[in-house]
């Protein structure tokens, strides 16, 4: 087989200034070494920038800067290279180097930078984003252009099943592209376009035009040559096949369509609003008052909760790893239920907010106690706080304390319960907050002494 060709072609590039959400996008992103590519799966991908075998935050530093610039300025696929290699070439991070692998703790020959590599950062990160901030101007524009079109983009070879797609048209809400927004894999340049209701009309009748690549009868490979020819259009979205695959680094089996690279299988573009939406949601609880966000919390979808915890467990990763997270730190992983504001109201203890936060080192403490052993909250309580407090068992106040508190009872299913220990209106730079501040195992005696009274739920 020949030698593929990756020197960068000139003109490869991105075009106009980028729309102000792709941005948006690409900022809103952490920072996330990584060994290998399968480390950060799926949604992952949405709240981390990563590169695989990028294991210096130094170097995954300078690529995240590197391709942040490409998408501000419109920078060249050349321009890209030409100004990152010398920088990964100064810090060690080029050619094929002998790296240890942390999972399994083997070393083993492993290419780093090179061009072929970093046009595959370029092309997918260029493209993810500003995919995902269409996805949000169609949101938007929906009920103006209600449809979308997919459509074959400049590739010379296309995967058989992106052509059968093509000239596929279904409503913006149709779950088809909740799988099947383009990209659908590295190096697809697939794309949609919003259509209108009328002009879907006109193109039910007249079918689209598209780049059709011939292929050899007698080989059944591509030819290389192109015809233009028009193809009608598909109403009904097209039944999808999956294939099972199997994460051979997290171990997780999942069912991807046939046709998409594995990765690429979900809405990008929906998976970072519904984040968004989940991080505006704590957000706005904190900055309202306790009634309000409350009645908020009472309210909160399952998703929403979902992407809070999911958004909270990267957080606390990252903390557990030693990475940069920003010091003093805080984040919302729940809110006080209406029921329990109003009785808080009643023993004359109102908060001023509903929410319920945590700090940074608040997570470095409970992790430690964890790791301790048996009087301590499970490691797993404290990476996924926020789903474990939604579905508390009980809600007690502890008004007899040395300090007065509410505490969160989680039903671990074993001997004895969780406590989460929570400081009513605590003072974290000046801002009053409902602070997590503690956590342990205690027997239900402990939780049913004098002067505590159950504000929710049943022990």
């Amino acid at each position: 087989m020949p030698k593929q060709d990756y020197t960068p072609k000139p003109g490869f590039s991105f075009p106009g200034p980028p729309p102000k959400e792709a941005l948006d996008f690409f900022r809103a992103k952490g920072l996330k070494t990584s060994f290998s590519h399968l480390d950060v799966w799926r949604e992952e991908h949405v709240a981390n920038f990563t590169v695989a075998k990028a294991t210096e935050l130094d170097v995954l530093t300078g690529i995240h800067a590197a391709a942040l610039k490409a998408l501000e300025e419109g920078t060249t696929l050349r321009d890209f290279i030409k100004g990152l290699k010398p920088e990964l070439q100064r810090q060690g991070w080029w050619g094929v180097k002998e790296v240890e692998d942390p999972l399994t703790g083997k070393k083993r020959m492993a290419q780093l930078g090179s061009p072929r590599r970093l046009k595959t950062i370029y092309d997918t990160n260029m493209r993810t984003a500003r995919a995902a901030g269409q996805w949000e101007r169609i949101q938007r524009t929906k009920l103006a252009l209600p449809y979308l079109l997919y459509e074959l983009g400049p590739s010379e070879h296309h995967r058989p099943e992106h052509v059968a797609w093509a000239g596929t048209l279904l409503p913006v809400d149709d779950k088809f592209w909740q799988s099947h927004y383009p990209p659908n894999g590295y190096g697809c340049k697939c794309r949609v376009r919003q259509v209108s209701k009328s002009e879907a009309g006109r193109l039910e009748a007249s079918g689209v035009s598209a780049q059709i690549q011939e292929v050899d009868p007698e080989t059944d490979l591509p030819t290389g040559h192109f015809t233009e020819r028009a193809i009608p259009v598909r109403t009904t979205a097209p039944e999808v096949q999956t294939r099972q695959w199997t994460n051979r680094r997290t171990g997780e089996v999942s069912q991807v369509p046939v046709g998409i690279d594995p990765g690429f299988d979900y809405n990008f573009g929906e998976a970072y609003r519904v984040r968004q939406a989940a991080r505006q949601w704590g957000e706005k609880v904190a900055a309202a008052p306790a009634g309000l966000g409350a009645a908020a919390a009472a309210d909160m979808p399952e998703e929403i909760l979902a992407n809070l915890n999911a958004e909270y467990r990267e957080w606390a990763r990252r903390i557990a790893h030693g990475d940069t997270v920003g010091a003093g730190g805080r984040r919302v992983v729940g809110a006080l239920r209406p029921k329990i504001v109003d009785k808080l109201a009643a023993l004359g203890e109102a908060p001023q907010s509903a929410a319920l936060t945590i700090e940074q080192r608040g997570v470095t403490h409970l992790l430690a106690e964890a790791r301790k052993g048996a009087k301590a909250l499970p490691e797993d309580v404290v990476m996924n706080l926020p789903s474990y407090l939604a579905k508390a068992k009980a809600v007690v106040w502890d008004g007899a304390g040395r300090r007065k508190a509410l505490l969160y009872v989680l039903d671990l299913e074993q001997e004895k319960l969780g406590r989460v220990v929570v400081r009513l209106d605590y003072s974290a730079k000046g801002v009053l907050t409902n602070a997590v501040r503690s956590g342990a195992l205690v027997q239900e005696a402990n939780l049913k002494q004098m002067g505590m009274v159950t504000l929710d739920g049943q022990l």
